[in-house]
């Protein structure tokens, strides 16, 4: 009992320390030295999985758990982050007695950093055989600079499975008992559970693990070798898949996923292992180890959580000597696999900026690797490579081997020979304390603050939870960052569905939707929540009437408090009427059709900045049956591939006028595969969309609002070309981009000689400018020639963004028959 009362005694004090003052506030307190965001996420997390747990126990066996309540209407949103089932089922039972969702939470992150550490010990203890080598790696493993680099991230706390499940490796490796295959799945499968980054990144870690391993004991060809690690392989998956499930059908609904543009912006750099945490006593309030970040810059930041990943001078300088010595003696194969382990995640940490066609190559063979959004969390495979270096370097420095004395038969020499051991080991102890103190020292963190908990008990949510009618919530103003999170915690306490949401993916409906509710009550605004099937709107402040509606609005003022109000939709038919005759912008009727089924134009397309033009890809626009199906194909080069690899169709079947009626998106980026259907239903003025036609025409389809006569981009484009263009004239038409409701202003420049295909072209210049509801970012600056006979063939678009400048270039054109 004190092997196991001694570690966990000296780790808790740790936890205490580097936490403090969190153990003297339990629940008055938050964890973390931020609350919004990724902390009052997982407080939801944990909040919605332990009230599942404790009320409805067959929700985790049937799924259902994970249709938790933002977001709405979309489904399965537990799933757009880490779920924390494994840790929710620990801490019911502490939730059922205190009803306290912020005590569990901080439980659960001291709770972590102790099993972390323990977990470390444990495995040094039985692999390397060394106590005081697994009081420093447990150290280095559990309260190091990547838990408090990352205190926002309760769910990367979770290191605790790694080490067990390697432990359990060697022993399978080395062929002791049947029951540690069990085990070695068991702790894999756990791991993944416990967090989704971890099971990929230790599902890695195990693979080149075992192979090393496997060839350093000269064991790479042995049968029963591998039926084992097949068997454990095995067990893990049985246990993952009901999740992992869950997981790839929503990915695949939602066409989730990250490409290696998205990863490259969150990888580590080399400097990052020499980057704290701000709370690091030693270097981090002293700012010896900080860097600061150029203001305005578009480049990725070089601080933050994802970029202090210091293991420690000593750490480092031990590892090195562990490998020296333990290479040299008898720790060969476990020095030979953590130097591997090591590397792959330095490397891997690193993104695609790395080994980029090692990095390509696991992000489209590997399944949930183009999940990874953070690259840089690859480098607790470089700690734990460390760790256990470390350990074997303590073990040979303090306590040496040398070839056997020779038997001395002289007492003065015999006695003289005891005293200077005893001198030298004094020395060496001393010398090894001194490295642990200094270890220690360097890992030292102690938050500059912790967040206050939020409230768990609002007159808002009181109320919501009293109030007899169903239905779900929309709190605003909505956001589409983390001023969402507070009310995904105070819907804990009404449990009902709200549109709010925030997490580490979201529905491709939510954008467009947001914009439509903050304009309420605006006409559109109260379309898109009627058809959302939201009853309840809580407002900051009590609003004006709609002067032109106010006699009709349904909107019933419910309760009223010092900081929101709360409203009720009450439809009837004669409300949905007006509603439905609110005027918008009335555009010009299609003219006569320039184009016929058959038509095809290719583009290339170029990018280009600070004086020089790339190549970016190809694209292709045409007109196939039935009439009117506009196609749209895109394939980047293969240059912009390794960044970012697209081959997109966009396909708009409209009528005789050019409305569309169902448009169709196949985007195959990578390994990330998205496919999503509009059916544009004008009587209702409504979109619906789904994952397919099928899926769009259901009744669970989202449904978001369309102004009349509205247009998605290609029918747009070809509608354009109807316009009798005039110099001067400015043309206004509605356009619904995937849900979200545009004004496009469209303004004749005027007619000019353009080059194309190398030679002088007249063409209509004209200057599309986008009006949006919401300007939440900076316009782009476009311009379009069309030729000027009777075809208006779309010659060339110049775009100017932020990323450069786009040019898009005729180079062949095929008339239909």
């Amino acid at each position: 009992m004190r092997r196991w009362f001694r570690p966990l005694l000296a780790y808790l004090a740790a936890a205490v320390v580097t936490t403090w003052p969190l153990v003297l506030h339990p629940a008055s307190l938050l964890g973390a030295p931020s609350g919004p965001g990724d902390p009052f996420l997982n407080l939801w997390i944990l909040g919605w999985d332990m009230q599942a747990v404790i009320g409805n126990p067959a929700s985790l066996l049937d799924g259902r758990v994970f249709n938790a309540n933002i977001f709405h209407p979309a489904a399965g949103t537990l799933a757009y982050s880490d779920h924390l089932l494994l840790q929710s089922v620990l801490l019911a039972p502490l939730y059922a007695i205190t009803h306290d969702v912020v005590l569990c939470y901080n439980v659960l992150l001291i709770a972590s950093l102790v099993a972390s550490a323990m977990a470390m010990h444990l495995f040094v203890r039985g692999v390397v055989g060394t106590e005081g080598g697994a009081y420093l790696a447990g150290l280095a493993w559990g309260f190091g600079s990547y838990h408090f680099a990352h205190l926002i991230h309760l769910q990367l706390q979770s290191l605790y499975f790694l080490p067990l499940t390697f432990l359990f490796l060697h022993r399978v490796i080395a062929g002791r008992r049947r029951r540690d295959v069990i085990w070695l799945g068991v702790t894999a499968g756990l791991q993944a559970l416990s967090s989704v980054y971890y099971g990929i990144i230790g599902g890695l870690a195990l693979v080149v693990g075992a192979i090393i391993l496997a060839i350093g004991v000269g064991r790479w060809r042995s049968a029963a070798v591998a039926r084992r690690l097949v068997a454990a392989a095995a067990l893990a998956a049985l246990l993952v898949a009901p999740v992992a499930l869950v997981y790839w059908r929503v990915g695949q609904r939602e066409g989730f996923g990250r490409n290696l543009y998205e990863a490259g912006r969150n990888a580590a750099y080399v400097s990052s292992y020499l980057q704290v945490p701000p709370g690091n006593v030693v270097y981090g309030r002293t700012d010896l180890l900080r860097q600061r970040d150029i203001a305005g810059s578009t480049e990725p930041p070089h601080t933050g959580p994802e970029r202090e990943l210091f293991p420690g001078f000593v750490l480092v300088a031990l590892a090195i000597a562990g490998a020296w010595l333990g290479w040299r003696r008898d720790g060969r194969p476990t020095v030979l696999s953590m130097i591997a382990i090591a590397a792959l995640g330095f490397v891997l940490s690193l993104g695609p900026d790395g080994i980029r066609p090692l990095y390509a190559a696991f992000h489209r063979f590997v399944f949930g690797f183009q999940a990874i959004r953070a690259p840089a969390r690859f480098s607790v495979l470089v700690l734990f490579g460390l760790c256990t270096l470390a350990a074997i370097g303590w073990r040979e420095l303090s306590s040496p081997r040398g070839p056997q004395r020779r038997r001395i038969s002289h007492k003065a020499h015999k006695e003289h020979d005891v005293q200077k051991h005893n001198v030298l080991g004094v020395l060496r102890g001393r010398f090894v304390f001194v490295i642990f103190v200094a270890a220690v020292l360097e890992w030292l963190h102690v938050p500059l603050s912790l967040a206050p908990a939020p409230p768990l008990q609002t007159d808002v949510g009181q109320w919501l939870a009293r109030a007899p009618e169903p239905g779900a919530v929309a709190i605003l103003p909505l956001d589409l960052d983390i001023a969402s999170t507070p009310a995904m915690v105070q819907s804990l306490e009404h449990r009902r569905p709200i549109v709010n949401g925030y997490s580490g993916q979201r529905p491709s409906f939510y954008g467009p939707l947001v914009e439509a509710l903050n304009a309420f009550p605006s006409a559109d605004s109260l379309l898109a929540l009627r058809d959302s099937g939201v009853r309840f709107v809580v407002t900051p402040a009590p609003i004006a009437p709609l002067a032109p509606l106010a006699p009709l609005e349904p909107i019933v003022e419910r309760a009223r408090f010092n900081d929101a109000t709360i409203y009720e939709l009450r439809w009837t038919p004669d409300i949905e009427a007006r509603l439905a005759a609110t005027s918008t912008v009335e555009p010009p009727p299609a003219g006569p059709i320039p184009f016929h089924v058959g038509e095809v134009a290719r583009y290339r397309v170029g990018w280009g900045g600070a004086g020089m033009s790339l190549s970016a890809g190809d694209i292709s626009i045409s007109v196939e049956p039935p009439a009117y199906r506009l196609v749209v194909k895109a394939v980047t080069a293969p240059w912009v591939a390794k960044f970012f690899e697209a081959r997109d169709v966009f396909a708009t079947q409209s009528d005789a006028a050019l409305l569309p009626q169902v448009h169709e998106r196949d985007q195959q980026e990578g390994s990330r595969h998205v496919a999503r259907a509009f059916i544009y239903d004008h009587a209702a003025r409504v979109v619906r969309t789904g994952g397919s036609v099928a899926e769009a025409r259901a009744d669970g389809a989202v449904v978001l609002p369309m102004v009349p006569r509205a247009r998605d981009a290609i029918a747009a484009l070809f509608y354009a070309r109807t316009l009798p263009l005039r110099e001067g004239e400015h043309y206004r038409f509605p356009v619904n981009e995937a849900g979200r409701n545009l004004i496009v202003e469209l303004t004749v420049d005027g007619r000019e000689m353009i080059r194309v295909q190398g030679r002088g072209v007249d063409a209509w210049r004209l200057t599309p400018r986008l009006q949006r509801r919401v300007e939440a970012r900076e316009q782009l600056a476009a311009i379009v020639w069309l030729s000027t006979d009777a075809r208006r063939v779309p010659l060339a678009l110049d775009l100017d963004a932020g990323f450069g400048h786009v040019r898009v270039e005729l180079e062949s054109y095929q008339e239909g028959p």
